[in-house]
């Protein structure tokens, strides 16, 4: 059996594992991420990972997943957020491909988790996917024809960044959006969305206000990405589809704002790999990037 390693680093904690050839995750861990004191700690601790997973498997490659703007191509970090400092112009592939002489490659962790619901979650099967992760922001990836799209600087896909109703979109659509009007609305005590939404089914009348206002935010999105790009099915990720009605109370705001045939051409599904989906999707790219190893 043939074995590689996989990474999903992100600015609190890195992901890491041992995914085999078809795709499936037979071991896995995390670690803080040391994001903060800079980006040369990660990837030293991936080298100091690595070294000890070679111990037990004979890895053949590194495939990793990373917060950021990544050039996929070149392993160039574009640009990045203030939880992993002097991240900006690091080059992953380089500096790891030096320190372990194995392959490695690196994209950006949206678009990673694209690929892993594209190849075996909600997506496989289909030939044009977009994938949204809604969270503290909203993240998004692009495959078209069974082609990922990354965008002339690696940065397609930003659809938080998109206009909606006189704001950024991940300002009135994301999870911490829905938090955030929470707090100010009903009190400050709350945390969480989980907790609004608690409130929500126990017909809180200001829950129900702000939570059907996040619906009609994050339909907006949706229906002009359904009309932009038509692609067969819309995965959505995050933490607010471990809600279980969640896809089915989104699919009633989304669909009023379809036409007929957008309705009957478009699916709205949850991501099925959560955590595990930037690590299994960072392997997919790592073949693309490597066919002699498929």
């Amino acid at each position: 059996m043939r074995y590689f390693f996989v990474f999903d680093i992100g600015g609190t904690e890195i992901k890491y594992g041992v995914i085999n050839h078809d795709g499936v995750l037979i071991a896995k861990d995390k670690m803080p991420s040391r994001g903060a004191l800079g980006g040369k700690f990660i990837l030293d601790d991936i080298v100091a990972v690595t070294k000890s997973l070679a111990l037990v498997y004979p890895g053949e490659g590194i495939a990793i997943s990373s917060a950021g703007v990544i050039n996929s191509n070149t392993g160039e970090v574009l640009s990045a957020t203030n939880a992993i400092v002097d991240y900006i112009g690091m080059n992953v592939i380089k500096y790891l491909e030096s320190k372990l002489l194995m392959p490695v490659s690196v994209m950006n962790d949206v678009n990673s988790m694209a690929l892993c619901e594209f190849h075996q979650g909600a997506g496989k099967s289909a030939s044009s996917m977009v994938a949204l992760t809604v969270g503290t922001g909203i993240g998004g990836a692009l495959i078209l024809n069974g082609q990922l799209i990354q965008g002339h600087g690696y940065s397609a896909g930003e659809f938080g960044l998109m206009c909606v109703e006189s704001s950024d979109y991940e300002a009135i659509a994301s999870t911490s959006s829905l938090v955030k009007a929470a707090q100010t609305q009903i009190g400050s005590h709350i945390q969480n969305g989980v907790e609004v939404f608690k409130l929500y089914d126990k017909q809180h009348p200001i829950a129900i206000q702000i939570v059907h206002r996040f619906y009609q935010n994050l339909s907006i999105g949706i229906a002009n990405i359904a009309y932009a790009f038509n692609p067969e099915v819309i995965v959505i990720g995050g933490g607010i589809t471990g809600r279980n009605q969640f896809i089915d109370e989104l699919t009633q705001f989304v669909d009023p704002r379809l036409n007929e045939h957008l309705r009957k051409y478009t699916a709205i599904k949850a991501a099925t790999h959560k955590n595990d989906a930037g690590m299994i999707g960072a392997f997919y790219h790592f073949l693309n990037q490597y066919p002699q190893y498929k």
